[in-house]
């Protein structure tokens, strides 16, 4: 009796030979030529997803996965023969005369049945209900002799990839001397540390990697390039050391399947800010949170801007977060100020009024006053000497008090104010001018 995974082996062989990268002129595709319409269902039926036809025809598990699943629906409710049958017509008439042009339905399954075995239709087949294989009930399944390179074919391996993992070579050389079947081999392969150490995205990549390496190297080459852009959007960089860790991330986008946010995760915490050196995402970010602590009167560490910034645009936080955190300490500077902070009011806007005398009566440029000044800082932080609540200083009373600094002797203001009051105390004795 011809066995489930008999047939898959035979429906291979007289499919592709057991190439799984094959693609033919009507758009069959892999080891055991599935259409390409049908791969995103049928992948969906067998795997929980949806596959495109290049990524199934560059995933020899995964045409393994499907063959078994559709397969063996057809083995379990038709046999060996009515499942050959089903693949070839859509069918399980064995003895259908219809034909692809160059075999007959019949003529197929004899195909499949001696490669998986050596057996045949007999002349009195059904539809529905043949064995196939084997010349007898007692026949056993015996593999035909192949290379290692073939085994490793057959397996959905490639040789070079099974040779360079130490464990993975082992398990094959035991596989080999075996003639183990492929269920046998994926079973065993299971239980291994590169395997459980692997995901299914990065097993496909590296069977890629040295089945078909010029691919593998475009497909690595262009994630290279992706990942290099992405890193300078974010401010990164490019040292000696950055460069390396890119390749690792080219890796990780290509192979594991790393999404942008993964990688912006990843490469964020390298980007870094020398001599006040801002560039790419991280360094606008750091400008957006020094501009907003400038305005609201704060002052946070070289430290803070730096690791906020950089947890902005690795995703893990908001800018909106960091700017929340400011305005918490503004309303602790200035508590009189609290409700104007929270509806959204900067406290240079609130200030607005002492900068201007400031500017005018100390006749000081208007940039170079901020809520840093210790007279504009004061003002703000005003107590009533009568109630002991904080409140708005008066401006007159902030304009007088810049009267009494020191600067304010040295401004055409005051030298114009002491003429004047030297013209009326000579008017008041009676000269003239």
């Amino acid at each position: 009796m011809t066995t489930l995974d008999q047939l898959i082996y035979g429906i291979r062989q007289v499919e592709s030979g057991g190439n799984y990268h094959v693609v033919n002129s009507i758009g069959a595709v892999g080891a055991y030529q599935v259409m390409k319409g049908n791969i995103p269902e049928w992948t969906m039926e067998a795997l929980g997803h949806s596959m495109s036809w290049q990524a199934y025809r560059d995933s020899p598990s995964a045409q393994d996965a499907v063959a078994r699943y559709k397969l063996g629906k057809f083995y379990n409710k038709y046999g060996a023969g009515g499942a050959a049958a089903m693949w070839f017509s859509g069918q399980p008439n064995v003895n259908s005369t219809a034909s692809d042009g160059g075999n007959t339905v019949r003529q197929y399954v004899n195909k499949v049945l001696g490669a998986a075995g050596g057996g045949s239709l007999s002349a009195t087949s059904s539809s529905s209900n043949v064995s196939g294989g084997g010349t007898s009930s007692g026949s056993t399944y015996t593999p035909p002799k192949m290379s290692s390179k073939e085994l490793a074919e057959q397996y959905g391996f490639v040789q070079g990839l099974i040779n360079s993992d130490a464990g993975l070579k082992k398990l094959f050389q035991q596989a080999v001397a075996g003639q183990w079947s492929t269920d046998k081999f994926q079973a065993s392969l299971r239980d291994t540390r590169w395997f459980k150490t692997h995901s299914q995205q990065e097993r496909d990549y590296l069977v890629k990697q040295f089945g078909d390496p010029a691919t593998a190297k475009q497909n690595y080459s262009a994630a290279y390039v992706h990942v290099r852009q992405l890193a300078n959007q974010l401010g990164i960089v490019e040292t000696t050391a950055n460069l390396n860790r890119m390749k690792t991330w080219a890796y990780d986008n290509v192979a594991k399947g790393w999404n942008d946010d993964q990688l912006r995760n990843e490469i964020g915490k390298y980007v870094y800010f020398v001599n006040d050196t801002w560039q790419g995402q991280g360094g606008q970010e750091q400008e957006a949170l020094h501009s907003y602590a400038y305005d609201m009167g704060v002052t946070m560490s070289g430290t803070w801007y730096a690791n906020n910034s950089r947890n902005i645009i690795r995703g893990v936080a908001t800018e909106e977060d960091y700017k929340s955190e400011i305005r918490k300490q503004a309303k602790a500077l200035f508590p009189q100020y609290a409700k104007q902070i929270d509806a959204g009011q900067k406290v240079t806007d609130l200030a607005g009024s002492y900068f201007q005398s400031m500017s005018q009566i100390l006749e000081l440029p208007a940039g170079s006053i901020n809520l840093f000044n210790p007279l504009i800082k004061k003002a703000l932080q005003y107590k009533n000497p009568t109630t002991g609540q904080g409140e708005a200083k008066p401006l007159w009373q902030f304009e007088n008090d810049l009267r009494s600094d020191p600067r304010w002797n040295k401004t055409q203001n005051a030298q114009n104010s002491l003429m004047q009051v030297a013209h009326q105390v000579l008017s008041d004795f009676g000269l003239k001018f």
